[in-house]
């Protein structure tokens, strides 16, 4: 009997925690937060307004998956003409605010395109914006090593058309001549 009265509490406040948690998952809009970019203070519902965007999840100190794709996407904005490029946004989301400053983030990634806009924002604010996109990252402790720790971290392109309906992502790994394929496929789509 105190079993079964112990077990139903239990379920209860796993109920009761799964809907607070639930609920304040679904409060959070993405879109509406204010995020800091490389060229000032705006929302994603701004960025997207009209345009394609793709948004990579990396930071700074990352020493294969970020400069790889980065490079790839650079490569491809190079064979890009400039009304497909205005029709486009490409967002770095930096997933290491404690190391890395939108002044550094905007260096980086000037070296592979200049249109790509760095963002940064707080854990607090990181964490759900990640959850609501499907991005998984992890600070993983590294012993013996300077840098204190990494993050590991999804590698795939997120694509948003203007709406914010999430579309197909693009793999890591995609080589120029395929992105660059499916993102002018992708912009044709678009209204």
């Amino acid at each position: 009997m105190i079993k079964t009265i112990l077990s139903t509490l239990a379920l209860m406040a796993i109920l009761i925690f799964s809907y607070l948690f639930t609920k304040k998952q679904t409060e959070f809009n993405p879109f509406t937060l204010n995020l800091n970019t490389s060229k000032g203070v705006t929302t994603l519902s701004e960025l997207k307004k009209d345009k394609l965007t793709l948004m990579y999840f990396g930071f700074l100190t990352c020493p294969d998956a970020c400069p790889t794709t980065l490079s790839t996407v650079g490569a491809v904005f190079k064979e890009m003409t400039p009304a497909e490029l205005a029709k486009l946004n490409f967002l770095f989301v930096d997933l290491d605010p404690e190391r890395d400053s939108l002044e550094r983030l905007k260096e980086y990634t000037g070296y592979f395109h200049p249109m790509i806009t760095s963002i940064s924002m707080p854990l607090k604010d990181l964490d759900p914006f990640t959850r609501y996109f499907g991005i998984v990252f992890m600070k993983v402790p590294l012993k013996n090593s300077k840098m204190g720790y990494t993050i590991d971290h999804s590698t795939g392109i997120l694509v948003m058309n203007p709406e914010g309906k999430i579309l197909p992502h693009i793999e890591h790994g995609t080589n120029k001549t395929v992105m660059l394929a499916l993102i002018r496929k992708m912009l044709t789509e678009i209204k």
